[in-house]
């Protein structure tokens, strides 16, 4: 990009007036199965995702019946090593490298907190799941660093904020 030009302006998020629920079944400690659920705001919509550490993926789309993995912004249930890192080193220490803003919290998720992720933006609720059998992970909002500071972050993290708000374990 030359001197002075301008990277141009991204795409403008635009949310749904409704939500629907996201569910999946997890086995814990020994034949414990857990099933698990939050609501996602009805312009993401669910996508498969080839990686073990990905679960529960959904993709912005708005106008299409089901998301692509590879696409941002998207939310999901990670635990790959960036997330994971940052839950243990939070357990240990109250914070983690990198956290661009954190805020701690209490009962099923330890902190909410932004950071550089790769090439992105991740806003994310640091958390164990299943009684502690699967440990730190996140319930994840990946979008562009290009949504920093502007409505579209505010946005993402509505939608974020809005599943940690429903998510839901039940031990069966």
């Amino acid at each position: 990009m030359s001197q002075g030009e301008r990277m141009p302006e991204p795409e403008e998020i635009v949310l749904a007036s409704s939500v629907h629920a996201i569910r999946d079944e997890v086995y814990g400690d020994g034949d414990s199965r857990y099933h698990i659920s939050f609501c996602v705001n009805d312009a993401f919509k669910e996508a498969r995702s080839h990686a073990g550490e990905v679960e529960m993926l959904s993709t912005y789309a708005p106008l299409e019946d089901y998301g692509r993995e590879g696409t941002v912004p998207y939310l999901a249930v990670q635990s790959d090593d960036v997330v994971y890192c940052a839950v243990e080193e939070f357990k240990e220490n109250g914070t983690f490298t990198g956290a661009t803003e954190l805020t701690p919290l209490s009962g099923k998720f330890y902190f909410k907190a932004r950071m550089e992720y790769y090439e992105d933006m991740m806003y994310f609720y640091g958390m164990d799941r299943c009684d502690g059998f699967w440990e730190n992970a996140g319930l994840c909002m990946v979008y562009p660093k290009a949504y920093a500071g502007t409505e579209n972050e505010i946005k993402c993290m509505h939608v974020l904020d809005e599943a940690a708000g429903s998510y839901c374990e039940e031990k069966r």
